[in-house]
């Protein structure tokens, strides 16, 4: 079951203690075959992301956000037919913007250090690392 993983912005990616977490559930991802994706906000800032820790090999598309912290329409047209089907995750460190993402169809998912001290409706990692973990408990859920 190929699911998609959409990275809400470049900004996701900042944090250098996250690097080599994000590497591993990127390639986690990319051994299971599932879809990899980002919106990207600043261009400069998506390259020096992209370049400067070697995600792009890893991403099957991005797009060019139109206004920054919510969710483009383009998006929501390229993925038309996942979001049919549900199978479209969306990561974000903005509560606002996985409200909007849930209302169009997405699974929103939290990541923010602090995600335990806020009453969220979706799920919720501090970290890229429990994030990971997470999806493989998913997976291993699913296959029982």
């Amino acid at each position: 079951m190929i699911e998609t993983f959409v990275f809400s912005s470049e900004s996701i990616f900042l944090r250098e203690e996250d690097q080599e977490n994000v590497k591993q559930l990127l390639d986690y991802l990319k051994s299971r075959n599932q879809q990899i994706g980002m919106v990207f906000y600043d261009q400069a800032l998506m390259n020096q992301v992209l370049l400067e820790h070697h995600l792009a090999d890893y991403l099957d598309f991005s797009i060019n956000g139109e206004d920054a912290g919510t969710i483009c329409n383009g998006l929501v047209d390229f993925l038309k037919v996942e979001l049919s089907h549900q199978k479209v995750n969306f990561i974000s460190n903005s509560l606002e913007q996985l409200a909007e993402a849930k209302a169009l169809g997405f699974k929103p998912i939290y990541i923010a250090e602090d995600c335990d001290k806020e009453t969220v409706p979706c799920q919720t990692f501090r970290d890229f690392n429990q994030f990971h973990i997470g999806v493989i408990e998913n997976r291993f859920e699913k296959l029982m």
